[in-house]
């Protein structure tokens, strides 16, 4: 059985694993997996299985090693694992575990990491004037309605709605007002760590998991809070962090000077908890609104986009360089007698693209075009490779790779009594034209150039063939004496 999270009482500081995907939500720790808010009907052993997947998400997972996870030390047939996957997919829906044809199986949806439970907010008619302290802070503050002693506005935060749990990063020197923030931040369900500096909070950022939003104080000794919001613009990784400074300095200027060195907000103290819980909860939401516009950008544009849109957004360029061009359709997807089901249609369109994609990835490719059954796919751009002479042979590998696949495929195909599909492949190497190209509202990774007319020209040309690869003179010239360069054949466009 995979293993599950013990009790909290035996391993308190072990992180609970929590993902949503869809309108489901699996709890590790609990033994439990939600739809829509309700527990979902689910044995223990189908249960051990979905987490095994979602834990590895990002790979495929063998029978062999799925079996050794759910039924440890047993002698289990294949046929209980399929049972189990085909009670998950009733479940969860057909498309979220894909069957790899010879290799296993793997997790198809987006789970993405949720928080281990939401922190209790305080009792009705309760505020910070009467509190007791947090479960992590036992600090009685005494402070009277009004501003508190520590510059904290003194309101019942008993009323307020929690917010979604994010974790917080509170740097600020004055330790009183670190306590109170925090206990503040804590009854709104955040998640809180301190530091006492600009060099402690960029410890902080180095050493531990991601932080959502930074709560930043100018006046410090040592790296003020200007100089720490400098070095986060300045670094890949945190200049999208959000802040929002909390500082008793007046003056217009100040404000001016954070919002130029990218603070998103600025609260003057003392602060009012009413419009720190609006400000954070703002703060939050941006952040959720431009991380869902990165992936969509990733899942749409591709990863390079992406990454070069976060980085510097949209530069509609591109520059010349060398490259391998792999071209490669699956044909007998549709159903000529039109009986399949659409379903059943996209969900071998998806089991193909996993197998293109991975064959791809695995050899430093890069797919920058999806069409149909079609895929385009580079080597040595946008994704520089080690040796880029090796391009030529990564990409014979990956379409021998993509072919074995298909093959593998179309054996359990077959047994099922399902007609076999066909794989075609164009490879061509040669100066490219490549860079980011569309409009701001959507662009991709695009490439022009003779080796990608070739490459298409020769996947057409295998498509009506006896031979599943088909290289150009350049690619077999780079290939000559290797395994690779004996498998393909030579198209006729030199």
């Amino acid at each position: 059985m995979v293993e599950r999270a013990a009790a909290a009482a035996t391993s308190a500081s072990a992180p609970a694993h929590i993902f949503a995907f869809g309108r489901f939500e699996l709890r590790c720790a609990e033994g439990l997996l939600l739809a829509d808010g309700q527990p979902a009907p689910l044995g223990r052993r189908a249960f051990d299985v979905l987490t095994a997947l979602v834990l590895r998400r990002e790979r495929v997972v063998s029978k062999a090693e799925l079996l050794d996870l759910v039924w440890p030390g047993l002698v289990v047939e294949d046929n209980n694992l399929q049972v189990h996957i085909s009670v998950l997919r009733k479940l969860l829906g057909p498309q979220l575990i894909a069957t790899v044809p010879g290799r296993g199986y793997r997790f198809m949806a987006e789970a993405t990491p949720a928080a281990a439970g939401t922190v209790a907010t305080a009792t009705a008619g309760a505020g910070i004037a009467g509190s007791a302290g947090s479960a992590t802070r036992g600090v009685a503050t005494g402070a009277a309605a009004g501003a508190g002693p520590a510059g904290v506005a003194n309101a019942s935060l008993a009323q307020m709605p929690a917010s979604p749990r994010a974790r917080l990063l509170l740097v600020d020197d004055h330790r009183v007002h670190r306590l109170l923030l925090a206990r503040m931040l804590e009854l709104q369900g955040h998640e809180v760590a301190s530091a006492e500096g600009g060099l402690q909070a960029l410890q902080r950022l180095h050493e531990e998991a991601p932080f959502d939003l930074m709560l930043l104080d100018l006046d410090m000794p040592g790296m003020s809070g200007f100089e720490l919001l400098q070095r986060l613009v300045e670094h890949p990784q945190w200049r999208h962090l959000p802040v929002i400074v909390t500082s008793s300095l007046e003056g217009t200027a100040n404000v001016a000077r954070c919002i130029e060195l990218g603070a998103d907000d600025y609260l003057h103290k003392p602060v009012n908890p009413v419009l720190l819980k609006a400000r954070v909860d703002a703060s939050l939401a941006k952040k959720r609104r431009h991380e869902q516009q990165r992936e969509a950008a990733a899942r749409f544009a591709g990863a390079a986009v992406a990454q070069d849109l976060a980085l510097g957004g949209f530069q509609n360029s591109g520059r010349r360089l060398p490259a391998t061009v792999l071209a490669c359709g699956v044909l007998g997807l549709a159903d000529p007698s039109g009986t399949q089901a659409a379903e059943e249609t996209f969900d071998l369109l998806n089991t193909c693209y996993l197998l293109l994609f991975d064959a791809v990835s695995q050899h430093g490719g890069v797919v920058n075009q999806m069409v149909g059954a079609e895929i385009t796919a580079l080597f040595g751009a946008p994704q520089p490779l080690p040796d880029p002479a090796a391009a030529p042979a990564a990409a014979a590998r990956a379409a021998r790779d993509a072919v074995e696949m298909i093959e593998l495929l179309n054996a359990e195909r077959t047994a099922q009594g399902k007609p076999a599909l066909r794989i075609a492949i164009g490879i061509a190497s040669g100066e490219v034209v490549a860079g980011q190209a569309g409009t701001h509202q959507r662009a991709t990774y695009a490439c022009v150039g003779e080796p990608v007319d070739r490459a298409l020209r020769l996947k057409l040309q295998a498509a009506g063939g006896s031979q599943a690869v088909l290289f150009d003179d350049a690619t077999q010239a780079a290939l000559a004496g290797s395994a690779e360069g004996a498998e393909g054949a030579e198209g006729s466009m030199g």
